[in-house]
């Protein structure tokens, strides 16, 4: 390992406080696919009826990403994560004692809201730690957060709400969400010391960004941003679709016994961790191009989730197929959330791009949730794999639209006749 890729004492201290953080806030978000299979029977709810519960939360979570975007390069990076970290463990020790259905629907949108306060100061804080080499290897290692979170989350709260009860699925991850909120307020800083080593090479002083931000305008339209959104709704409806659907797709399309359920919850968040390995792979192979590898790696997606109509009959295969498709959504993650909005560096839109993005990917979650549940109850779980499929598709043709935007903010950051030049912004 050469010293440009080995993280100072600082920045694996930052490393840990990011990654504490984003693994928490996955504890107390996918407890509640965790959780489903226990609340319909216990509640007597339907698919649609939960379904609304992941399509509020993504809605309000979107929503929410467009305002943090924005105001997150102005506020101090550890204490938005302390609010949003303390605010999703309140509400989900709400959600835990709620007794009427409507109160489940306001409160999981609340946690919606809370939680879109977590991911782009993460990216801020990468983006002002990092760079270089350094940068990359962070990108990837705070993934490993939804595989660690995913694992720890389906096996906390689907044993505890087989074993007691649903209610104590939110009550125990509440407690440690609120505890993580303290702890990484300890851990992190907002910004390292001047002249601190961070990785940067002579390539990353070039690049650096000396003018006003990007026009929005421009940045939507000429950059591959719109087309990138629409990829990034169509990874959303996939991923989320899996995630919050898997246990109850095998519970219920396989009628299974004790060891389906044991082997949904290991399985499937395992198999992410492949697709984090063979993204790592693809984006080396295109020498760095993030949005190709978006696509490539949608294609694969969508190539999984057609053959789940024929295999998905046995049990095995399924369980498989859909951790699979799901790990192929996860490997792209990083490039969606974290390598692509840092090409925005160069023109001051790091942050609105990387709110944009997360916004985008959860309002394909929010389609997720609901379409999901009520195709389902309306037609069964085949139409459904059909759905991710073309859905994938979609998305796979979306993200290879947009590799040519690349160029135009190269473009931007080269030409000094830019009427709009100004005094170099310092992040953090």
């Amino acid at each position: 390992m050469t010293m440009k890729t080995a993280f100072t004492r600082r920045q694996r201290r930052i490393f840990l406080g990011c990654f504490l953080a984003y693994f928490s806030a996955y504890i107390v978000r996918l407890n509640l696919p965790a959780a489903l299979n226990s609340m319909m029977s216990a509640l007597a709810l339907s698919g649609a009826q939960c379904g609304l519960l992941q399509t509020v939360f993504a809605l309000v979570y979107a929503c929410g990403q467009f305002v943090n975007g924005a105001i997150v390069d102005r506020v101090s990076a550890r204490r938005h994560i302390l609010l949003g970290l303390g605010f999703s463990g309140l509400f989900n020790l709400l959600f835990g004692f709620a007794t009427e259905y409507w109160m489940l629907v306001v409160l999981w949108a609340l946690n919606g809201a809370a939680q879109s306060m977590i991911w782009t100061p993460v990216v801020k804080l990468i983006a002002v730690w990092f760079k270089g080499r350094r940068r990359g290897r962070a990108s990837f290692g705070i993934t490993m957060t939804l595989i660690a979170g995913n694992l720890c989350a389906w096996l906390l709260s689907g044993a505890v709400a087989s074993a007691v009860s649903w209610r104590w699925s939110f009550v125990l991850p509440a407690a440690w969400a609120i505890l993580a909120a303290g702890l990484s307020r300890w851990i992190l800083a907002d910004r390292p010391e001047p002249g601190e080593d961070l990785g940067e090479e002579e390539a990353d002083r070039k690049r650096a960004f000396t003018g006003k931000a990007m026009p929005f305008r421009t940045t939507l339209f000429t950059t591959g941003l719109a087309p990138l959104l629409v990829c990034c709704v169509g990874n959303g409806f996939v991923r989320d679709g899996i995630i919050t659907w898997a246990p109850t797709i095998i519970a219920r399309l396989h009628r299974a016994g004790a060891p389906a359920p044991v082997l949904t919850t290991l399985a499937i968040p395992l198999l992410n961790l492949v697709g984090v390995l063979l993204a790592r792979r693809v984006y080396a192979a295109f020498n760095g191009n993030a949005r190709r590898c978006t696509g490539a790696l949608m294609l694969l997606c969508a190539a999984l989730a057609f053959l789940l109509i024929p295999l998905g009959r046995r049990i095995v295969p399924c369980v498989l197929l859909l951790g699979l498709c799901c790990s192929a959504t996860n490997g792209i993650n990083p490039m969606l959330t974290t390598f692509i909005p840092m090409e925005y560096e160069r023109v001051g839109r790091v942050g609105l791009v990387a709110g944009m993005v997360d916004a985008f990917i959860y309002l394909g979650s929010s389609l997720a949730g609901i379409v999901t549940g009520a195709v389902s109850d309306a037609a069964g779980w085949w139409p459904v794999f059909a759905l991710w499929g073309a859905a994938a598709l979609a998305a796979c043709a979306a993200g290879l639209t947009s590799v040519r935007g690349v160029r135009r903010l190269d473009g931007w950051r080269r030409d000094p006749r830019k009427p709009d030049a100004g005094p170099k912004i310092q992040e953090g």
